[in-house]
């Protein structure tokens, strides 16, 4: 299976300067790492007019079209929206990284899609 990962984690309330760059930053690693597709939601083009209910539904609707993973950046319980796309990912399931899961990421692309779910997080 090709790993289509989704990035997850804090937005609102942040700049969006300082977001674009955390996000840019997973991205990049996970790129290096060999992970073909990555979904950055900070590049989804999403206007800052739109409400929180509006972006949140555009990130959804690409989290269940386009991604076959998830990645939660550490401060994703600090968000309403990660914990929803966490909350979906998990009960759709799909395989859920940690953002410092480097050696389960390079392991699984290393053995053709063959994983043991190892996430540490639960919905809180």
């Amino acid at each position: 299976m090709e790993l289509k990962i989704y990035i997850s984690g804090k937005i609102t309330g942040l700049e969006t300067e300082a977001c674009k760059i955390k996000f840019a930053a997973v991205e990049a690693k996970l790129k290096k790492l060999g992970v073909s597709t990555v979904i950055n939601p900070m590049n989804l083009g999403i206007p800052d007019s739109w409400s929180w209910d509006d972006s949140i539904a555009l990130c959804l609707k690409v989290l269940k079209e386009k991604a076959t993973c998830i990645i939660q950046l550490r401060d994703w319980v600090e968000s309403k929206g990660a914990m929803e796309e966490f909350y979906y990912a998990r009960t759709h399931g799909y395989r859920i990284f940690d953002e410092d899961a480097t050696e389960e990421i390079v392991r699984l692309i290393n053995h053709n899609g063959i994983w043991t779910d190892t996430s540490r997080h639960e919905y809180p």
